[in-house]
């Protein structure tokens, strides 16, 4: 019975990952329209959010993605409105009221427990750490790791939306296309407590049944991961049919060598394992 729920269930997920994939290649044909954009970028994050839990919730249970989610709300939310009101650690800027009349818009939230989950898994990937429990140094090693893949998400989106969108608006443009240099170290910092305090609720409470052990270690469930964090990079490529400019080409080329080049690695690490554990 559990293996065909896991089955179906792997089913589902596919063939939401194919749906995100068409909304992300729309984006293409709404990118000149203001509320075809905002609808379609509403739509990938809602996406995302969805198959993160639906992914998330097959390795860790349904309480565990909820306190992770919980932590990346209660950390990103602090670090939103901290930075908004004093400059840290991202940088003086404002939300555009197009997201919503929040001082920090709710699609941030769950923006940022999407991709935070894609980079934890991913860095499960690339450090061997699949199925196993967190413990020693790889407690510490796997949330510096996600960091990493996670701030090349933000290193790619942050002038499209920014300079070229307006969806949010910094007070003092910086160099990297208008956007300043804190806010990458910021986004580091932050992104890496969420992970780190997960990380250690993990390696006190993190548990898998036998029977749920054996399913966990099949390569295509650690692909779906894999394919979603692929996709989110293709998005930002395709921006170059927003606007063919400086900052588009720019992010699509910094894409292919940060973003796209993990979700190569981390395939062909799940290729070449015999068993994943």
């Amino acid at each position: 019975m559990f293996k065909e729920n896991f089955k179906n269930f792997s089913k589902l997920r596919w063939s939401l990952i194919f749906i995100f994939l068409m909304v992300n290649v729309l984006l293409i044909f709404t990118y000149k329209n203001s509320n075809l954009l905002a609808l379609d970028s509403f739509l990938v994050t809602a996406l995302l959010f969805i198959l993160s839990v639906f992914h998330g919730k097959e390795r860790y249970g349904g309480k565990n993605i909820a306190i992770f989610f919980l932590i990346t709300w209660a950390v990103s939310f602090f670090f939103e409105n901290l930075s908004i009101a004093t400059g840290f650690p991202f940088g003086f800027y404002h939300y555009s009221p197009s997201l919503g009349l929040l001082t920090v818009p709710l699609i941030i939230i769950f923006a940022y427990f999407a991709i935070g989950y894609l980079a934890w898994m991913l860095a499960h990937v690339l450090t061997g750490q699949y199925t196993r429990k967190l413990q020693g140094k790889q407690v510490f090693i796997v949330p510096f790791i996600a960091a990493f893949l996670m701030v090349m998400w933000d290193l790619t989106v942050d002038p499209i939306s920014s300079t070229l969108q307006g969806l949010w608006v910094w007070t003092t443009p910086g160099a990297y296309f208008g956007v300043p240099i804190s806010n990458f170290f910021g986004w580091f910092l932050v992104v890496y407590l969420f992970f780190q305090i997960f990380a250690l609720y993990l390696s006190k409470y993190d548990s898998l049944k036998p029977e749920k052990l054996s399913k966990l270690s099949n390569k295509p469930y650690w692909m779906e991961a894999v394919a979603i964090y692929g996709i989110t990079a293709l998005g930002t490529i395709l921006s170059v049919f927003y606007q063919y400019n400086e900052i588009t080409i720019s992010m699509a080329l910094i894409t292919v060598f940060t973003m796209i080049f993990v979700a190569l690695l981390a395939l062909v690490n799940i290729m070449n394992k015999k068993e994943l554990s």
